[in-house]
């Protein structure tokens, strides 16, 4: 089951920690998020219906990442949250030898070295 609004479930999720955030609440912020002057297709009761059943599925799963705190209140795992802290930052090996910094020696550069 994919969901259309999965990272901004997981990113308020983990800015809550082992508190958990309410459904209601959790849709709350998804609406004020996604709904604009020019966006007409985002209707809160679907949406908080959408984010319910989906958080109801997922945490019955075995290997998702969300777990049901109580009723109508979902969070992270904790070692989900430990592990996406953990890898966030570290940068790949392409960019580790993309930051060498190069010596510009044009020969416009040379001709006015006295």
């Amino acid at each position: 089951m994919k969901n259309a609004y999965h990272n901004d479930i997981m990113s308020m999720l983990i800015r809550c920690g082992s508190d958990g955030m309410n459904v209601r609440q959790l849709s709350r912020h998804l609406y004020n998020l996604h709904c604009g002057i020019f966006s007409v297709d985002v209707v809160y009761e679907r949406l908080y219906n959408q984010v319910r059943s989906y958080l109801w599925y997922q945490s019955r799963q075995r290997h998702s990442p969300f777990v049901r705190l109580r009723w109508g209140q979902y969070g992270i795992k904790q070692d989900i949250a430990v592990q996406m802290d953990l890898f966030i930052d570290i940068p790949h090996e392409e960019e580790r030898t993309a930051r060498v910094v190069k010596r510009d020696e044009s020969r416009q550069l040379l001709l006015f070295d006295c």
